[in-house]
């Protein structure tokens, strides 16, 4: 049964960007946030914004001027999305683009999806379901490696492969249609810098707001997004800083009520101690369960070890050209604080031919854009026909 309806949306596509589409998105936000119960989760409101009918209006216009006159843009066809389990609302935000691309959409969730996953799911099928888009948008469960799964791909245009570097290798041994497309998004690190001068320099207020949104990017996913800050680089003398930064840190998680189970604050503690012990860092400081600060000797070996849960390392530079050197092929996202255009500018050209795929201010660390790992989505969601009278 699910294999007959996956061959039934193989042209089951329509034009991007269509009204009824931008609709449908339109009330999916509306739908989350006047649920009483996704107020208290800070990622499903911003997930909502990101859908609000303004904001898919406006992502239209947007998307819609990047074609020229002689290129007729149609739907790629059949996508398959393949989201990450440690980032429930990561399956909409690549889903809801491609349903404005036009594609005929497969979602695979996990076969024990948490509660918080499930109730999303159920708030985008009925969403759906009151748009008679049910046909054209599958949600399910199936097995990989097996039989059904090359079934599946076999008729696939389109795969996205949100995940770690095994699951992309794997899923990518699995063939999709001859002339599809699959994308893989592999394992990233990412990092903030705040510069010590502009922290000295701000109000007792844009610390706080600044400790709310390193909050946001580090503890919606319990640090475990691909976007997370998992080091914290302090550019100039910012010894009469960070104590202060953490200690505004911590009233945010205590005010959230930000927790960590038992284990995780004992595998935190024991891997700070393991790391004093060769070197890769040289002091450790544990402000609670949730927040651990480790001064690191060697950034790329702490970047490499991921444990999550408020596990962060701190480095101090004096200059953007030492940022530089810890940007590997596998940074995405570098937030910053007190950086100038022209500082920002200087990092950019630096990292450029190491790595790195964003770099936005604090706060904006898991905010989804429509170019996603150096990557156009929808210009890869999409094909273009070219018309010549």
């Amino acid at each position: 049964d699910l294999l007959d309806r996956v061959k039934a949306l193989s042209y089951a596509g329509c034009p991007p960007l269509s009204s009824a589409l931008v609709d449908m998105l339109g009330d999916l936000s509306k739908r989350i946030l006047s649920d009483p119960s996704a107020q208290s989760v800070p990622q499903y409101v911003a997930l909502a914004y990101w859908l609000r009918p303004s904001s898919i209006r406006r992502l239209s216009k947007h998307l819609a001027a990047t074609d020229a006159p002689s290129q007729h843009r149609v739907a790629r066809g059949v996508a398959l999305h393949l989201p990450p389990t440690n980032v429930d609302t990561l399956f909409v935000y690549s889903w809801a683009l491609s349903v404005l691309a036009g594609n005929a959409n497969i979602v695979r969730l996990p076969k024990t999806p948490s509660r918080d996953t499930q109730w999303l799911v159920s708030v985008v099928t009925e969403v759906v379901a009151a748009h008679n888009e049910s046909e054209r948008q599958l949600f399910c469960h199936y097995a990989y490696g097996e039989a059904i799964d090359r079934e599946i791909s076999s008729e696939i245009d389109l795969r996205m492969i949100w995940g770690g570097d095994e699951k992309v290798a794997a899923v990518s041994e699995v063939p999709i249609r001859p002339d599809g497309l699959s994308v893989g998004f592999p394992d990233r690190q990412s990092f903030a810098i705040i510069d010590a001068s502009a922290y000295k320099a701000a109000s007792p207020t844009e610390r706080d707001e600044l400790a709310k949104k390193f909050f946001n990017d580090t503890y919606w996913f319990d640090q475990m997004g691909c976007g997370s800050p998992r080091l914290l680089i302090w550019l100039g003398d910012a010894d009469r800083c960070t104590d202060e930064f953490y200690q505004r840190l911590r009233t945010v998680i205590d005010h959230l009520e930000y927790r960590v189970d038992t284990g995780t604050a004992i595998a935190k503690f024991r891997s700070a101690n393991d790391l004093l012990a060769v070197g890769t860092t040289s002091t450790y400081k544990r402000h609670g369960n949730a927040l651990d600060v480790s001064r690191v000797n060697d950034p790329q070996s702490a970047l490499d070890t991921v444990k999550g849960g408020g596990f962060l390392y701190e480095w101090m530079v004096d200059d953007i050209d030492t940022v530089a050197e810890v940007v590997t092929r596998k940074t995405q996202t570098i937030t910053h604080f007190g950086l100038n255009a022209d500082q920002l500018q200087h990092l950019a050209t630096a990292i450029s031919s190491r790595g790195a795929y964003r770099i936005v201010p604090i706060g904006e660390a898991l905010s989804f854009e429509p170019i996603w790992d150096g990557i156009d989505l929808y210009a890869h969601m999409t094909r273009k026909i070219v018309i010549r009278a």
